[in-house]
C-alpha cells in the first residue's frame, strides 16, 4: 500500500505541475505580461481537484485498509 501512495502521489503532483504550466501559459505569464484567461483558470482549478482527489482517495484507501 505503501507503494500505490507513494506512486499516487508523485501522480498528483505531477498533475498539478502540468494544470500550472498550462496555466501561466494560457495566461502568457512566461512572455512577461499578464492576460486574464478563463481556460487558464479553468485549468488551474481541474489541476487542483483532480491531483487534491488523486492523494484524498488514496488516503482512504490507505484508511479503510488499516481498519480491516
Amino acid at each position: 500500500m505503501q507503494q500505490l501512495k507513494r506512486l499516487v502521489s508523485i501522480a498528483a503532483v505531477v498533475v498539478l505541475v502540468i494544470c500550472f504550466y498550462a496555466f501561466f501559459l494560457s495566461n502568457e505569464v512566461f512572455e512577461g505580461k499578464f492576460k486574464n484567461d478563463a481556460i487558464g483558470w479553468y485549468f488551474l482549478g481541474k489541476g487542483i481537484f483532480c491531483s487534491l482527489s488523486l492523494y484524498l482517495s488514496v488516503c482512504m484507501l490507505d484508511a479503510l485498509s488499516h481498519r480491516k
